[in-house]
């Protein structure tokens, strides 16, 4: 069975030691604003982070994509919402786009593990016009 898992592995491009990396992101975290939680996980080729929990007491309005650019997404629930998806790895980190639903914008994202429990997020404009947060596990 090892033997089979480790060929799997190395047939996919991937080594053991990056596998234990793209996984170590894997869970819920708090972002620093608002006290959202994201659902990060492994899909499309990659990793990616889902709205998992917001404020309870928000207004019904702050619970919809109500800064979506495009009118149509705009009545869209935010839970359950794909903020990121499939971002690769990049040499310790991970390279995509990210959504903000904060201003409906997306941009260029760089996802980072800085310790079991800290993911460092940025996103830029164009750079240098980035802005990065620290997100705290939760589980």
């Amino acid at each position: 069975m090892m033997k089979w898992l480790v060929a799997m592995v190395l047939a996919g491009g991937m080594t053991a030691p990056a596998l234990a990396e793209d996984t170590a992101a894997h869970g819920i975290w708090r972002t620093p604003e608002q006290g959202g939680l994201i659902e990060v996980t492994a899909c499309d080729g990659g990793l990616c982070g889902k709205i998992a929990g917001g404020n309870p007491n928000a207004a019904p309005a702050d619970r919809v994509d109500r800064n979506n650019k495009n009118p149509a997404l705009r009545g869209r629930a935010l839970m359950g919402m794909y903020i990121f998806r499939g971002l690769k790895p990049a040499g310790g980190s991970w390279k995509g786009a990210i959504y903000n639903p904060n201003d409906g914008g997306t941009y260029a994202a760089t996802v980072s593990l800085k310790s079991a429990n800290a993911l460092e997020v940025k996103g830029c404009l164009v750079w240098p016009l980035c802005k990065t947060q620290v997100w705290a596990r939760v589980r």
